[in-house]
């Protein structure tokens, strides 16, 4: 059974995912954030750094975000361009959205690819194609989705030819409630379209989804079996929306969820740098500003008999409590690991197999890379939220 929580702990709010009774991810919710993810924004091209192919765009009073230049290019809302090739210059007015949140001293970062989605859909601007997500793995299915698509409804009524997604939770679902969302979600690309040519007025211009529903349609509707809350203005808010058949009040007043979760314990665990092995081992994590760095020790863990088969798994139950602990924590860019040293080369290849398992559970893309001359195994994650440590740190570490 997969169960999501959203409950409150000393002011913070949380969203806790459970797979068969075990936490799996824990997310601060940082309220309505001037820069949350999926906020679009009419903003001001301030610099072009091209020896780092970037543009830092003003995107209000208050925000500054980053721009790639290697993107996909952005629309340019104050002039016309020749051919209809994009030359951002300092000084244009171009349409962004956020993609990823400001971490420490780093912008948010922003894509000229604006992307609206609901429950089986999703759109771009990155041209006319129809993708199935991979997930769904029945062939039949999946052309049926695409010619559904293709076949079955006209792009779109304007003149910009929009790209589609059609997300897991389409595999399952009623082929008219995949075109009906369709239709309404190119209605709403061309709406928004329209009025960012015509919009005078700088700043955000549409408003992603609140934090819990973004991160509950990021982990898949199909994939929740119960949402429990003990907050009014959520269980209201969810109660219209698709997760409102899973929906579930918790209404316990003398026992808070909180409690029952004993939520304080395990962000406790979750900002401690000292993660215990069932066998004895630690493991010491500690994120820098650079890399996260984790080192693997064998601590009370003691073998009698063949040495390196009991290093071999010791660093195996290691290495499914790394994965594990890089999506709680949700820890992320370069991440560099320091296993117990292991002479066999057929030792190190199960531990790889292993780390690129437990990667593929987690819905934030993350791959091994090498391991590097030094015997250190390098991972990478993509960023896209802030680390756990940090919102706490930010927010509540003080109460705790």
């Amino acid at each position: 059974m997969t169960q999501a929580i959203i409950t409150q702990l000393n002011n913070q709010r949380f969203l806790l995912i459970y797979e068969e009774n075990e936490l799996v991810e824990c997310h601060p919710l940082q309220g309505e954030s001037s820069l949350q993810i999926g906020n679009i924004y009419i903003g001001r091209v301030e610099k072009v750094v091209k020896n780092i192919q970037s543009a830092f765009v003003r995107l209000d009073a208050d925000n500054v975000g980053y721009l790639p230049l290697n993107d996909k290019p952005a629309r340019i809302l104050n002039r016309k361009l020749s051919k209809g090739l994009s030359s951002i210059a300092e000084g244009d007015t171009i349409l962004v959205q956020v993609e990823q949140e400001p971490q420490k001293m780093k912008q948010a970062r922003v894509t000229g690819n604006i992307c609206l989605s609901g429950n089986y859909v999703a759109l771009d601007l990155s041209g006319k194609h129809v993708g199935v997500s991979k997930k769904i793995q029945n062939e039949k299915r999946v052309e049926e989705l695409k010619s559904l698509i293709s076949n079955g409804v006209r792009l779109t009524d304007s003149s910009d030819m929009y790209g589609c997604v059609l997300r897991t939770a389409c595999e399952n679902a009623n082929n008219d409630a995949i075109l009906d969302e369709y239709r309404r979600i190119c209605g709403e690309m061309d709406s928004l379209l329209h009025r960012a040519e015509f919009e005078r007025k700088k700043g955000c211009i549409k408003e992603g989804e609140s934090a819990h529903l973004a991160l509950l349609s990021d982990y898949g509707i199909e994939r929740i079996d119960e949402i429990k809350t003990d907050l009014v203005d959520v269980y209201n808010e969810l109660r219209a929306s698709c997760f409102a058949d899973v929906l579930v009040s918790y209404d316990d007043k003398d026992y808070p969820l909180y409690k029952l979760l004993s939520l304080e314990t395990e962000i406790k665990k979750l900002i401690n740098k000292k993660v215990w092995l069932k066998s004895g081992g630690f493991l010491i994590i500690e994120p820098t500003e650079a890399m996260v760095v984790i080192d693997v020790n064998t601590g009370k863990s003691v073998g009698k008999k063949n040495k390196d088969n009991h290093i071999l798994k010791l660093n195996l139950e290691a290495a499914e409590e790394i994965v594990k602990q890089l999506r709680l924590r949700n820890l992320s860019g370069i991440i560099m690991v320091d296993f117990i040293n292991m002479k066999r080369e057929e030792d190190k290849q199960q531990i790889i197999k292993c780390l690129e398992q437990g990667l593929k559970k987690d819905k934030v893309p993350g791959y091994f890379v090498e391991i590097t001359k030094l015997d250190v195994f390098e991972l990478t994650r993509k960023k896209v939220r802030k680390p756990l440590y940090e919102v706490i740190h930010n927010t509540m570490l003080n109460s705790l």
